[in-house]
């Protein structure tokens, strides 16, 4: 398979690859379960979860086999982005508890042998925060250069996008353009990261242009003050017991920065600083380019199943289309001709990429980027996340179709559990747009609903009036794509003959043959099995003229595992160009048979199955 074109010279990545480390050793076994904290579990029935309600359930947790838990953001926030708008780095939300509650929940996680990682909002903080504040009033104040300010626009795309952005009633949740209108006496624009509610904090130009006051260098007293603070957060979180940080939008730090170098010497400072003080801690970051990433000093990126990355086709179809179109479909990866919402497609809309290209481009990318960085760190699969619709969505809504989807994730070599994927939630559009969930056509509500514990109100996640819960929850294995949809269904007696039972952790705990038990398994056998961890090999099987079934190893030189999944409503047969002495059935779901043979391994799949193998 060609290499694909890195984004960074070779001879950049040679200066910064050399004192690269991988990182602490739990790391190497390690299965992250990512909580959305507002989401998990309500203690006291205001209809938004909390830590207490994540401390009653960490047996739970425990029972799953993850090693690891990473909480989105904890902090005071102004929840205009679901926590991503911090104002206080330095101390616990109220409505999630208090620093003491974090305390007790990290040294009762740290009892059970699970480690916890916080989220790390470092780019910007909300508007509302007093460094923004006290920036935003003066020009010679502690805090006056954390933030960029400016009395113009830098040039017409600027001023265009600005006023495109406040066109829009809720200007305050837009992430067009660059820049907001400040309405403080410091000057008349600010520099915003994401939302115009969250100013960027300022860790310099790369390459400032003297024309521009506004950039200043990386090195001005500034950018270095805000460097300085984020290894204070770091530090103040690592004294309190927390293993590590997951860095949100990680490569936006620095403006200006077209290769990359300064943001990498930034996070590599930041990693020297971190493994001199506080060995045994974990960086992981949302960033989606590990040579870039990895070398820069971070331990972890994440591989996302964004809309334009790589793997996007391996879960969804374009903008997440409802009806197939994916790698992971009954169809084998036909067309979706259908949205989000169940219209069909213009027939110029549809996306008619064939499953051998989805596969290959997947294959291409990972082992690429996993060979490139094998001795940095680590490139980890995700089930989904806060920002995505889940695996339940559209026409994959099935538990059956789910178990094949989970053998691929946590077979991967870092495997990242979202909360209640585990147990298959539903993803639904058209749900609440909750603290900024959905943005710019994005439905990311869909993927941020409560955790569904048992058959009592709310599925169990709070005691409050169904009316006043954080976000509806949908308890049902249901065809609907979106929320009125749904409800239409459910006031209609409808159920779902393929999918039999409910989606809480009540009705799979006791069931064998559950997506949960069936998860629980998956977890057990990768971390009494070394071939599966982190630093473990991936090899992938591909012929382009059989895209199916997805075939790859798993070795780590004494032990060897093949894992073939046929996620198609067709049975799908291979022979590999290799023979077995003899093998072992480690996993299996649905129907499924491996032959050794003088002539070749033969590998029959029915549809909808799963099968592990050790050779």
């Amino acid at each position: 398979m060609k290499k694909l074109i890195t984004t960074l010279s070779a001879a950049i990545f040679a200066a910064l690859c050399v004192c690269a480390q991988p990182g602490p050793e739990w790391i190497r076994n390690a299965v992250i379960y990512q909580v959305y904290p507002s989401s998990y579990k309500d203690s006291d029935g205001n209809g938004i979860g909390d830590i207490p309600g994540v401390i009653s359930k960490l047996d739970y947790i425990q029972s799953l086999g993850v090693t690891a838990i990473w909480f989105n953001p904890l902090f005071v926030s102004g929840w205009i982005d679901g926590g991503y708008d911090v104002i206080d780095f330095y101390r616990v939300d109220p409505r999630f508890g208090t620093n003491n509650d974090l305390v007790e929940l990290v040294q009762k996680a740290h009892d059970r042998g699970i480690k916890v990682m916080l989220d790390l909002v470092a780019g910007h903080t909300s508007d509302k925060h007093p460094w923004f504040l006290e920036s935003a009033s003066d020009t010679n104040l502690q805090h006056s250069d954390y933030y960029i300010w400016s009395d113009r626009l830098p040039d017409a795309k600027a001023e265009k996008d600005l006023a495109k952005m406040l066109e829009d009633p809720n200007y305050m949740q837009n992430t067009t353009g660059k820049w907001m209108k400040s309405e403080y006496p410091r000057a008349k624009y600010y520099y915003k990261n994401f939302y115009a509610c969250q100013p960027a904090l300022n860790y310099g130009y790369a390459n400032p242009d003297p024309s521009r006051p506004w950039e200043q260098g990386v090195d001005e007293p500034g950018p270095r003050a805000v460097r300085q603070e984020l290894k204070n957060i770091l530090a103040f979180w690592y004294g309190k017991g927390v293993d590590g940080f997951r860095v949100d939008m990680a490569s936006s730090l620095i403006k200006n920065d077209k290769d990359k170098e300064a943001i990498t010497a930034l996070w590599r400072e930041i990693r020297n600083w971190s493994d001199a003080n506080f060995p045994d801690r974990v960086l992981m970051a949302e960033w989606n380019d590990p040579k870039v990433c990895l070398s820069g000093g971070f331990n972890v990126d994440m591989y996302l199943n964004s809309t334009g990355s790589s793997i996007r086709r391996m879960y969804f179809d374009r903008k997440h289309q409802a009806d197939g179109g994916s790698y992971f479909s009954l169809s084998g990866g036909a067309p979706s001709v259908r949205d989000l919402y169940g219209n069909p497609w213009p027939e110029d809309k549809i996306d008619r990429t064939p499953p051998s290209e989805m596969l290959s481009t997947y294959y291409e990318h990972y082992t690429d980027c996993v060979e490139y960085t094998k001795d940095m760190g680590y490139y980890a699969t995700i089930t989904g996340n806060h920002d995505h619709l889940r695996l339940n969505t559209g026409a994959r809504n099935d538990p059956s179709q789910l178990k094949v989807m989970m053998t691929w994730v946590l077979t991967m070599p870092l495997p990242i559990l979202y909360y209640g994927d585990e147990i298959g939630l539903r993803s639904l559009v058209q749900l609440p747009n909750v603290e900024g969930a959905n943005h710019n056509g994005k439905e990311r509500a869909g993927g941020r609903s409560p955790m569904q514990w048992d058959s009592s109100t709310n599925a169990g996640f709070s005691a409050c009036k169904p009316e006043d819960i954080y976000i509806p929850v949908c308890p049902e294995w249901t065809p609907a794509t979106s929320y009125p949809q749904y409800l239409e269904w459910k006031a209609a007696g409808c159920k779902n003959p393929t999918a039999p039972g409910a989606i809480t952790v009540e009705s799979q705990d006791a069931d064998p043959s559950s997506l949960l038990n069936w998860t629980r398994a998956l977890i057990a056998l990768r971390k009494s099995s070394p071939a599966f961890w982190a630093d473990a090999k991936f090899i992938p099987v591909f012929n382009a003229a059989q895209p199916y079934p997805m075939l790859y190893y798993r070795t780590d030189g004494k032990e060897t595992y093949l894992i073939a999944l046929n996620p198609t409503s067709k049975k799908r047969s291979v022979t590999l160009d290799r023979t077995s002495s003899g093998y072992y059935k480690a996993m299996q779901f649905g129907v499924a048979s491996y032959r050794p043979s003088p002539k070749g391994d033969r590998i029959t799949l029915g549809p909808v199955s799963a099968l592990i193998v050790k050779l």
